[in-house]
């Protein structure tokens, strides 16, 4: 098998293994955190301001209005970028009161669940998604407006997003869950903007990494490929490949899914983990005995796929690459990267 130029070059110039550990400490630094900050570019009000979603959220959001008679709702959380990305839309909490004119959100658990999210992921909270299901409003209400104000004014933002859910027949006898999404750019200002969707394809990597993590069970996390795009009608949106969109973005969501992917298969596996960056991307080393490790290059482009594979033997200096099959293994499949070290380990040891 050819090995990858970037590994090789790796290997060259770590040709004795046990010095990588000396070698990473002196001349690479860890992977810093991009700081984001809450702003918003000025938006002229004919102008749709764009805000960018997965799918898998948008899905989950179809999937609970359908599945209650009275209005219903839950968070938006992401990064509020020149695009604002948003990683999750939250089911509500279990306090939540649900009327056929009203919905309140379970606030205490809404903390809870922001401060978790913040501390994980750098996640911040947007604002909130609800249904009218009887009210005949496509728009947020007074009451909406109210609150919106009185959470920005609570977390000094200066933008928010709500998703205001309606339902609409498709001439089938078959109902069609519409989401109309909005901005506030101009907080506190009750003045709010049509929103652009630019909806991102597949499973958002946070909801994809805490289902491979079995965290926050009440939000039935697994359960929105139940609900088909094909049921949702979003007025002004486009579907877009989130490499297109997430630009710098990727650098800190690599960086995050990185730290968890460490903690997974140190959890799961019990096997250290080193995380070394490198000019072509990162060197993820996973520890199977004292001297004997499985190294996997990363390239430095979202989604990080893996480029190779490779057996270090630390007791004699050897490196070997390692024929498995790496073809879309990227830093967002945790269960992948277990099969593989797994693999590996049974065929280097056994």
């Amino acid at each position: 098998m050819k090995t990858h130029p970037s590994m090789n070059k790796w290997i060259k110039n770590n040709l004795l293994v046990e010095k990588i550990c000396r070698y990473f400490s002196k001349h690479l630094q860890t992977a810093k955190e991009v700081k984001i900050v809450d702003t918003i570019k000025n938006e002229t009000t004919d102008k749709r301001y764009q805000v960018a979603i997965y799918e898998s959220e948008l899905r989950m959001i179809g999937l609970d209005s359908a599945s209650w008679e009275t209005e219903t709702g839950g968070d938006l959380f992401g990064v509020w970028l020149d695009i604002p990305v948003i990683y999750l839309a939250s089911l509500a909490g279990p306090n939540v009161v649900r009327n056929h004119a009203h919905f309140r959100l379970d606030v205490e658990y809404l903390i809870k669940l922001s401060a978790k999210l913040e501390a994980d992921w750098g996640l911040r909270y947007f604002g909130d998604w609800h249904s009218h299901h009887n009210l005949g409003l496509l728009s947020p209400s007074t009451g909406d407006k109210k609150r919106i104000v009185g959470v920005s004014n609570k977390n000094n933002f200066d933008g928010m997003a709500e998703f205001i859910i309606t339902f609409e027949n498709d001439g089938h006898n078959s109902k069609m869950i519409k989401i109309n999404p909005y901005a506030y750019l101009d907080l506190p200002s009750t003045k709010f903007t049509d929103i652009e969707l630019i909806v991102l394809k597949g499973i958002s990597p946070v909801r994809s990494t805490l289902i491979q993590q079995s965290l926050l069970p009440e939000q039935k996390l697994s359960s929105f490929p139940s609900f088909p795009m094909s049921d949702l009608v979003a007025p002004y949106s486009k579907s877009e490949n989130e490499i297109a969109v997430l630009d710098t973005e990727s650098t800190r969501m690599t960086e995050k899914l990185i730290t968890h992917l460490r903690s997974y298969i140190e959890n799961v596996l019990g096997r250290d983990i080193e995380i070394h960056k490198t000019d072509f991307g990162f060197i993820l080393v996973v520890q199977i005995e004292d001297n004997k490790c499985i190294a996997f290059a990363l390239g430095k482009e979202w989604p990080n796929e893996v480029l190779q594979v490779n057996w270090l033997d630390r007791s004699n200096g050897s490196s070997t690459e390692i024929d498995v099959n790496i073809s879309n293994l990227n830093v967002k499949n945790f269960k992948e990267f277990e099969n593989i070290i797994l693999e590996v380990k049974n065929m280097k040891l056994n």
